[in-house]
C-alpha cells in the first residue's frame, strides 16, 4: 500500500503595515480612481475596491449598483469626511484634541458608516476631551444620532458634576430628547426636588408642550412640604397628579421603591460633622469622631423620646448605619427610627430587648429619609463613630468577644462568648480540638434565657439549628491536655457564625 502523502508545509507571511503604505498614496488621487464622492462643497476621487473592502456602509451602497460612478453625500462635513476617508485608506487618524466639533463630526460619521474600531477608539479618547463647556452639545449630538457610548460618557460626566451643585441654567441648552434621557434614569444623582427644579427651569426657556420633561419627575418620592411649597406654586404640574401624589405620601410616606438609585451615594458617608446636624442629644461633639472614651460619647436623658436625632440636611437614600457603642456594663439595648418630616417615624432597627456593644453594623431595607434618631434604653450607653451609607455589600464576619472563662472541677471549663450585636443565626462552625469533650453549647439573646444546640461527636463541626436571635454563646466541656485559657485567642479565630 502506498504511503499516504504527507501534508505540505505552508509558509505564511503577513505584512499589513506594507499594505497600508502601498494604499495610502492613492488617498484623494485620481490615479486608477473609478468613483467620485460628491459632497456639498467638493468632489473627491476614490476607489471602489478600497471603499468596499474597508467600510460596510460603502460596500452596501456599491453592491446595489456596482457600475455607479458617483455617490452623493449631502450634509456631510467635508473636513470630517476627508479624515474618515484617510482612515479607510491608511488605518490611522490624526485629530486635534482641542477641536471637539471636528471630533464629534468624525465620531458621528464613524458611527453612521459602521466603522466600529474607529468609533470605539474615539470614544475612549472622549473621556479626556469632554468638559463643562462641551458636554451639553456633545450630549445633544449623541442623542440626535443615537450614539449610545458617547451618550453614556456624557451622562457619567454630568452625574459626577451634578453632585458638585451645577447651576440649573447649565441644562438649558439641552434638547428635549437629551433632557428626557438624562432625567429619566434611575442613576441621576440628585434629590428629586432638585430634579424638578432642573426640569422646571429648562421648561421656562424651552418648549415642553407635551410635558415629557416634567413627566420624568417622580412626584411620589417627594415630601409633602416639597410639593406644597415648591412644585404646586410653579403651576407646571396638573393639580390632579399632585393631589394623587400627596394622597400616596400621606398614606405611606415618600415611596422609597420609586426613588432614583443615586450611584454617587454608594460608598459615601452621608453623615459627617461637616454636612449634618445633631438636633437632639447631649455631649455630641465626638458623635462622628473616632473615640473609645466613655465620657466622650453622645447620649440623651433617659426619658427623652427624641433620643439622639440627626438631620442629614435633605432626604437621602441609605440602607446601612454603622456606629460604636461604649458601655459601662454589658447592657446597651437601643432602637433606631427614620423620618422625612420629624412627624412620622419608621423603625429600621429594634434591639431594645437585646444587648449590644462596640462596633454595630446595621443593615436594613433601603430607606428614603432626612432624619435618624437613636433611642438608648439604658443610661449607661454612649455612641460615637456614627456613619450612614448606601451599601451593596453586607458584612458577614461577626465580631466575637470572650466575656470570661470559668474553671470548675479539674479539666472542666466554660467559655462565654458574645457577639458585638444581636444576629439571626442558624449555623455555628467550631473546631473542637481545644476540648477533650464538649457537654453543651448554648445560645442566648439576653443572658437569662439559654437554648441548647444539638452536638456532634467530635471533629471540626458545623452545627445547624433553627434560626434564632443570638447575642451570647456558652460552651461547656473538658479541656484537652495541655490546653489552658490561653487558647481562647486561637479559638475565637476559628469560631464562625452564619
Amino acid at each position: 500500500m502506498a504511503n499516504e502523502a504527507e501534508p505540505q508545509q505552508k509558509i505564511i507571511i503577513t505584512d499589513s503595515s506594507k499594505m497600508y503604505e502601498d494604499m495610502s498614496p492613492y488617498y484623494l488621487r485620481e490615479t486608477f480612481s473609478d468613483i467620485q464622492l460628491i459632497l456639498s462643497d467638493k468632489t473627491i476621487h476614490a476607489h471602489k475596491i478600497v471603499l468596499a473592502a474597508r467600510c460596510k456602509y460603502f460596500e452596501s451602497l456599491l453592491m446595489k449598483d456596482p457600475k455607479q460612478a458617483e455617490i452623493a453625500l449631502r450634509n456631510v462635513p467635508s473636513k470630517a469626511f476627508e479624515t474618515i476617508l484617510y482612515y479607510i485608506y491608511t488605518g490611522s487618524i490624526v485629530i486635534a484634541s482641542e477641536d471637539e466639533n471636528d471630533i464629534s463630526d468624525i465620531l458621528k460619521l464613524a458611527h453612521e458608516y459602521s466603522l466600529k474600531t474607529l468609533e470605539k477608539s474615539i470614544n475612549e479618547k472622549m473621556n479626556s476631551i469632554v468638559n463643562l463647556s462641551n458636554v451639553c452639545s456633545l450630549l445633544n449630538k449623541a442623542n440626535a444620532h443615537d450614539m449610545d457610548e458617547l451618550r453614556e460618557i456624557c451622562h457619567t460626566f454630568i452625574d459626577k458634576h451634578v453632585s458638585q451643585k451645577l447651576e440649573y441654567d447649565f441644562f438649558n441648552i439641552l434638547t428635549q430628547k437629551s433632557m428626557i434621557n438624562l432625567l429619566k434614569r434611575d442613576a441621576f444623582p440628585a434629590e428629586e426636588i432638585d430634579v424638578f427644579k432642573i426640569a422646571a427651569n429648562w421648561c421656562k426657556i424651552n418648549k415642553d408642550l407635551d410635558k415629557l420633561v416634567i413627566e420624568c419627575i417622580r412626584f411620589s418620592t417627594l415630601t409633602r412640604n416639597e410639593i406644597l411649597t415648591v412644585v404646586w406654586p410653579s403651576k407646571m404640574v396638573d393639580e390632579a397628579k399632585l393631589l394623587n401624589a400627596l394622597a400616596t405620601i400621606e398614606l405611606n410616606g415618600p415611596k422609597a421603591t420609586q426613588r432614583r438609585f443615586a450611584g454617587w451615594w454608594k460608598g459615601k458617608n452621608l453623615a459627617t460633622a461637616d454636612n449634618v446636624n445633631v438636633i437632639y442629644g447631649l455631649n455630641t461633639a465626638m458623635f462622628f469622631e473616632e473615640t473609645e472614651k466613655y465620657e466622650e460619647g453622645a447620649y440623651h436623658n433617659k426619658d427623652d423620646k427624641n433620643g439622639i436625632t440627626v438631620d442629614l440636611g435633605a432626604v437621602k437614600c441609605f440602607n446601612y448605619i454603622t456606629m460604636y457603642v461604649i458601655v459601662e456594663n454589658y447592657c446597651c439595648p437601643y432602637y433606631i427610627e427614620v423620618s422625612t418630616d420629624l412627624q412620622k417615624w419608621h423603625n429600621v432597627i429594634d434591639y431594645s430587648q437585646y444587648n449590644s456593644l462596640y462596633i454595630q453594623n446595621l443593615y436594613f431595607e433601603e430607606q428614603q429619609a432626612r432624619y435618624i434618631r437613636i433611642v438608648l434604653k439604658s443610661d449607661k450607653c454612649r455612641i460615637c463613630r456614627f456613619q450612614v451609607y448606601m451599601s451593596s455589600k453586607i458584612e458577614t464576619v461577626f465580631k466575637l468577644f470572650c466575656i470570661y472563662q470559668h474553671r470548675g472541677t479539674p479539666g472542666a471549663f466554660k467559655t462565654f462568648l458574645r457577639l458585638n450585636q444581636p444576629y439571626m443565626i442558624s449555623q455555628i462552625k467550631v473546631r473542637l480540638q481545644f476540648y477533650k469533650s464538649i457537654s453543651s453549647i448554648e445560645t442566648s439573646y439576653n443572658w437569662s434565657r439559654w437554648e441548647r444546640v444539638e452536638l456532634p461527636i467530635n471533629g471540626n463541626v458545623l452545627l445547624r439549628f433553627n434560626e434564632r436571635v443570638v447575642s451570647f454563646i456558652k460552651i461547656t466541656g473538658q479541656l484537652s491536655p495541655n490546653k489552658t485559657k490561653d487558647h481562647v485567642k486561637q479559638f475565637l479565630e476559628d469560631f464562625e457564625c452564619f
